[in-house]
């Protein structure tokens, strides 16, 4: 711990009425935070200089057999810190999202007169922008604000200029943080996860140039939409959810979908580690996928794309208006989501099947598709009835539909709805970081 001497603040008399008290103060205390923020950030490098050099300052130098550091003199090139001593300050200028700052950095010299040159962890060798600065930068890239949305706010507050390929190096240095594949620490492996991709448009260079006003190079960029893939962890006896990975892939194709899970196998998501389940919305890239990475694995998919895509394959009788073809379409599909409703899977089969006779004079368009791939929709199930074995109660609703994932992915619409479009794979893949923080 250390502490930090502030010294006596001094607060002016506020006087007016309760606006003009309260604007008064709040000026003071705007004043007041820069001023206790560096001599935080000066008391951390006095710090790092005592533990590097284990001693205090006025303290003698212990006589005892020579101390070996990874620094060195800059002219006799000697490694042994008895020989190095404090050498006063001198003073930098830091910015903070607090305000301009005058930093009094520690100096540090050796016995023969030469320098020692110190990596402090609390302010970087030549840093002038900190990191809480960037931290804002990356999250109001986050939020959907542009580069110029974020330079008039920094410039505004903070009394200075942000060039936007400083703004740009900041966002796109949040990105090489993040390996393409950010798969996120867990304490125990979810028994269920749910995939499922989101699409975006990213510009991709086509390998060509062009010369703009300026007569500088530029390449040609061509928009290309390509997805997501994630990977959302549920531990159904707690109901606690989160997102384990994402990545960004060329398609939701057999190739892309086996990458990434093979990635989530060689991280540790494996039936031995006590995976039971993988929820999907029946996408056929993944199906292959599958079969070749996790064909152990219980397969479930996702109950609400199947009725959704039966209410597209619903025939409105003919004479029904609008208001009465909508309470159609309704009644018939809850009457067909009661099947998976059912407490175990031999009723639900029951009731699949009377459905079916009822309807498929009528509907039979509605009943191919109901009843295609169904047996993948009722595996839930098989999942609950081990977990009961085990004396474990898990609900339905957290196996049999990814629904979760995709109004998770709401934010992540939200957010690239604002932007449109990205610039290059690099600005997505920052973007998404940024989101995905909030849901690990």
């Amino acid at each position: 711990m250390t502490i930090v001497p502030m010294g006596n603040l001094y607060l002016q008399e506020a006087k007016g009425d309760h606006m003009e008290y309260v604007l008064s103060l709040k000026r003071q205390i705007e004043e007041v935070i820069p001023r206790i923020v560096q001599r935080t950030l000066e008391a951390s490098l006095e710090r790092e200089v005592d533990q590097w050099l284990a001693r205090k300052r006025h303290k003698r130098r212990r006589k005892s057999k020579r101390h070996e550091v990874k620094e060195y003199c800059s002219r006799c090139y000697s490694h042994d810190r008895r020989k190095f001593q404090r050498n006063g300050h001198y003073v930098r200028g830091l910015t903070t999202r607090w305000g301009q700052l005058e930093i009094a950095r520690p100096q540090v010299k050796c016995e023969c007169g030469g320098n020692v040159k110190l990596n402090f962890k609390t302010i970087r060798a030549r840093q002038r922008i900190w990191e809480d600065v960037a931290i804002e930068v990356q999250a109001e890239y986050g939020r959907g604000c542009s580069y110029r949305q974020i330079k008039f706010h920094l410039d505004e507050r903070l009394g200075t200029s942000f060039s936007l390929r400083t703004l740009n190096r900041r966002v796109l240095q949040g990105a090489k943080q993040e390996i393409v594949f950010n798969l996120v620490g867990w304490e125990s492996v979810p028994p269920i996860v749910r995939l499922d991709g989101i699409w975006i448009t990213v510009m991709f260079a086509t390998g060509e140039t062009y010369e703009d006003s300026l007569k500088r190079k530029r390449p040609v960029k061509q928009g290309k939409r390509i997805p997501i893939l994630a990977a959302q962890g549920v531990w159904p006896d707690t109901g606690k959810t989160a997102l384990l990975a994402w990545t960004l892939a060329d398609g939701e194709d057999t190739d892309s979908w086996q990458q990434f899970l093979e990635q989530l196998y060689c991280a540790g998501l494996t039936p031995e580690n006590g995976l039971k389940l993988l929820t999907t919305d029946g996408s056929t890239g993944f199906r292959a996928a599958y079969q070749n990475i996790y064909w152990m694995v219980s397969h479930q998919r996702c109950v609400f794309h199947k009725l959704r895509n039966v209410a597209k394959a619903i025939r409105i009788p003919a004479g029904l208006d609008r208001q009465a073809a909508r309470e159609f379409r309704s009644s018939f599909l809850r009457e067909a989501a009661r099947i998976w409703q059912e407490p175990d899977e031999h009723s639900a089969r029951l009731l699949l099947a009377n459905f079916c006779e009822s309807w498929k004079s009528k509907q039979s368009r509605a009943i191919i598709t109901l009843c295609r791939d169904i047996d993948d929709t009722l595996t839930f199930y098989a999942v609950q009835e081990q977990a009961a074995q085990l004396d474990l109660y898990w609900p339905a609703h957290l196996l049999r539909t990814t629904s979760p994932l995709e109004r998770m992915f709401r934010e992540f619409r939200r957010r690239f709805r604002n932007a449109i479009l990205f610039h290059s794979p690099l600005g997505a893949q920052a973007a998404t970081a940024q989101i995905a923080k909030n849901f690990s």
